[in-house]
Parts: C-alpha cells; structure tokens; sequence
C-alpha cells in the first residue's frame, strides 16, 4: 500500500476487537466513501465489514458476497451501503459490470472486499484498509487514509478503538 496520505495502525487480538474497529471507522465516514478492505483469505475482511454496517445502521444480517459478487444494504436514514466481493473477479473491467456507480450517491458507503484486484476501477479518494493475520486471533489492521482526505471522530483522533492506535509514516 503506497501513495501519499497517512497510515493508522491497529492491532486486534480477538474478531470481536475487529468488529469494534469496524463500528469506530463508521462512526468516522461522512458522505460517499469507498473502503478497499484487503488481505488473505480469513483475514477479517467480513468481520470488519460487519462492525462498519452496524455502525451505519445497518439491521439486517451482513454476510460475505464472495458468491453473491454483491450485497446492498440501507443503513440510519436511508443511507445506502454497498458490499461488495472482487475474489472472483478476473480484474477492473468485471467490476463495470456491477453498475456500482451507477447507484452511487453523495452519501453511499462502497466495501469492497478484495479491493486490491480492481484498485483501479474504484471510485472516488478510497480508504484501503489491510488486515494481515498474526498468531490465533491477532490482527494487524493498516489504514492508508489518501491525501486530502479527513478522517473524523473515533479513528481520526484515535480514540474510540479497541486498542491504542498510531499513526505510521506514509509507506
């Protein structure tokens, strides 16, 4: 993950802790907002997708789309969020034909899951965010907040978060 912005630096020990980074970075996402979440197999991925939709409200259950290729969802006030999978895309070009941005709006949330395969074809500043499995449970979670880019409340002053969080230098 490189670019110009800052890095956040959470590490997790249990899913529920995952979960409740999830719940603080909702709290901090304001407008139309794309998230790259990032990493292998059984890294988090779904379970930080969960505590980001609980934070914005969503009711229903929160599955993986890996085979669904997407979930929507409507969060408090209407707010729309739109879960996707790119594991099973072949690259950029399959995400055009999920119209995603057809159905963007100044307040939707984009997760998509494997973001990296279709970096490219991602709208808007996106926030990527790495999952990197440690020992058991334990997670390295690594957020590159792009350049220009305000990163609020919970995460954006560090607190609010399950453990002490730092800001990286840029890599």
């Amino acid at each position: 993950m490189s670019g110009a912005g800052r890095s956040l630096v959470i590490r997790t020990s249990a899913a529920e802790e995952t979960r409740a980074v999830g719940l603080a970075l909702a709290k901090s996402l304001t407008g139309s907002v794309t998230l790259s979440l990032e990493g292998p197999l059984g890294s988090g991925k779904t379970v930080l997708a969960r505590g980001v939709c609980e934070g914005l409200g969503v009711r229903e259950p929160v599955t993986s789309p890996t085979y669904t290729l997407q979930n929507e969802y409507v969060g408090r006030e209407g707010r729309r969020v739109i879960h996707l999978d790119c594991f099973r895309l072949e690259g950029p070009a399959d995400l055009e034909d999920l119209d995603v941005e057809d159905r963007l709006d100044e307040d939707t949330v984009l997760l998509v899951e494997w973001g990296e395969r279709a970096l490219d074809a991602l709208p808007g500043d996106v926030l990527r965010i790495r999952l990197e499995p440690g020992e058991g449970d334990e997670r390295r979670i690594l957020i590159r907040v792009p350049e220009g880019v305000d990163l609020p409340g919970a995460l954006g002053n560090g607190s609010g978060s399950p453990r002490p969080l730092r800001e990286a230098d840029a890599e």
